[in-house]
C-alpha cells in the first residue's frame, strides 16, 4: 500500500505527517498511527509492544495490515 509506506517511512525519517488518510508519529519510542481521526495502531518499538489495535471498516483492517506487513520487512519487527 503506498499510502502506508509513505506515512510510516515519514515517521520513522523523523518528518511531519503529510495531511492525508494515513498518518503516523513516533514520540518517545512508541508509534501512534492514525486513519483520518481514528487511532487504529499504539505500538511500542523498543519494547516491541502492541498497546491498540483498532479497525471497524474493511479500509481500517487493510491499512492496520499493510502497516504490520510494512514494520515487518522495513524494520524487522512482528505486531501482533
Amino acid at each position: 500500500m503506498k499510502q502506508m509506506d509513505e506515512c510510516l517511512e515519514r515517521a520513522f525519517a523523523g518528518k511531519k505527517p503529510l495531511a492525508k488518510k494515513w498518518k503516523s508519529i513516533i514520540e518517545d519510542g512508541v508509534l501512534y498511527l492514525y486513519h483520518y481521526h481514528h487511532l487504529v495502531l499504539v505500538y511500542d518499538l523498543e519494547r516491541e509492544i502492541t498497546y491498540h489495535q483498532w479497525y471497524e471498516k474493511p479500509t481500517d483492517k487493510r491499512g492496520l495490515d499493510a502497516a504490520k506487513e510494512w514494520l515487518l520487512e522495513n524494520k524487522g519487527l512482528k505486531v501482533a
